[in-house]
């Protein structure tokens, strides 16, 4: 009898490990994304931007790439996926965490205006390419902002506007989540997308008015509640496109990239893209 149970502990205790063996395994790893950014549609999957998707990785959505950095840090995610140039600050602001340079994707930002006003399009495009030397110095301007350290900007800040449909204003879009090309600062805002927009109502003779709401918003608020145009970081895309005219790209070296802690060597010996992507679709616990 004592030897029937040794044996039916054994066959138990030899269940329990298998079975634990293959719950480790089931385990996926999980990226740390911003909403509605093209990271988050590049990890999620989206057939509209051509985007497969990982089917082995988890997805944890955060308003900001500062919290995404935290959950990094905490443990709560194993890398994180955001705009390259986003992605430096990020790191230089956050001891143990490094970037690996290498563009998951490649996209070019642009301002999104009402397909309603043509000539306000024509107007803006001509500003894009007669300000360029005012547009580099707003870049410059911003190089070392971050989601981290945006709330002690001391430079400009931009008065939100109030919108009223009697007066000549330009009303903008945004996500203010977004440092440097979007932040709030007290009850107004500052960053790279703020600077040009200010520029362009300035150079146009009118009131800019600045509308901050969720990201996923930004582009369908368009032509709406005088919504004029979006500033938000928007990768210019055919999905977007259809909803919205583009000006030309300001901005047409934006792209993704992977961020882990300091010590983690997963993606130390890629080299290219295929290889980060390849890499990625490996991952398994």
């Amino acid at each position: 009898m004592k030897k029937i149970i040794s044996l039916a502990l054994a066959a138990a205790l030899m269940l329990c490990t298998i079975f634990a063996l293959a719950s480790c395994g089931s385990e996926k790893y999980k990226v740390g994304v911003q909403s509605g950014t093209t990271g988050w549609s590049f990890m999620e999957g989206d057939a509209d931007w051509g985007f497969e998707g990982f089917e082995n990785i988890d997805v944890a959505s955060y308003d900001n790439g500062a919290l995404a950095i935290s959950a990094l840090k905490s443990g709560n995610v194993d890398f994180v996926v955001i705009d390259a140039d986003v992605a430096k600050s990020l790191v230089a602001a956050n001891e143990g965490t490094k970037v690996i340079d290498i563009a998951l994707t490649v996209e070019q930002y642009g301002i999104a205006v009402d397909p309603a006003q043509t000539e306000l399009l024509t107007q803006i495009n001509g500003i894009l390419s007669s300000k360029s030397a005012e547009i580099d110095a707003i870049f410059a301007k911003y190089a070392d902002v971050d989601d981290n350290n945006a709330a002690s900007w001391s430079g400009d800040v931009i008065p939100a506007g109030e919108y009223d449909a009697s007066k000549n204003q330009l009303v903008v879009a945004t996500n203010a989540q977004f440092a440097p090309f979007e932040f709030t600062v007290g009850n107004g805002f500052a960053g790279i997308d703020m600077e040009i927009a200010k520029l362009i109502a300035d150079e146009l003779g009118m009131e800019l008015v600045i509308s901050d709401m969720k990201f996923e918003a930004v582009v369908s608020s368009i032509g709406k509640n005088g919504v004029d145009i979006a500033a938000s970081g928007l990768t210019i895309n055919p999905v977007r496109a259809q909803l919205v005219n583009f000006t030309n790209a300001y901005f047409d070296s934006a792209y993704q990239v992977v961020i882990v802690r300091e010590d983690d060597t997963t993606f130390d010996e890629c080299k290219t893209t295929e290889d980060m992507i390849n890499k990625i679709k490996s991952l398994t616990k």
